[in-house]
């Protein structure tokens, strides 16, 4: 009785866990990019800015203009801590069309091999 009440919770938690995931996923829209350094605030800002996305983004601008950009980012998880985006001079990213990125300026960072990350200009 209880190992078939353990293992139905267990199921239960995965389904949640695949549904949210699922969900996130749906929300993106074909033909749209990771466009950084477009947003406004943490509320619109997307989970997830590495130390590499970071670094990526300094080697493309050159440690001057980086500074003068986003030099208050640091890594984060989650779009919660965030804070304010390019306003503020903290790298966030956001969904958008590929355009719409290029017209305000926004970068695109390409994973290589799996590790290694490169930005370019949209």
């Amino acid at each position: 009785m209880k190992k078939d009440t353990l293992l139905r919770a267990a199921l239960a938690g995965l389904s949640v866990g695949l549904a949210a995931s699922a969900t996130s996923h749906a929300q993106d829209k074909p033909g749209e990019v990771k466009c950084y350094g477009i947003n406004g605030c943490g509320s619109h800002a997307k989970c997830a800015v590495s130390a590499a996305d970071i670094e990526a983004v300094r080697k493309l601008l050159g440690q001057k203009d980086f500074k003068s950009r986003f030099g208050k980012s640091e890594a984060h998880s989650c779009g919660s801590h965030a804070k304010c985006g390019s306003g503020a001079q903290i790298l966030n990213w956001v969904n958008a069309g590929a355009s719409e990125c290029k017209t305000q300026g926004g970068i695109l960072i390409e994973e290589v091999a799996g590790q290694k990350k490169i930005a370019k200009k949209a």
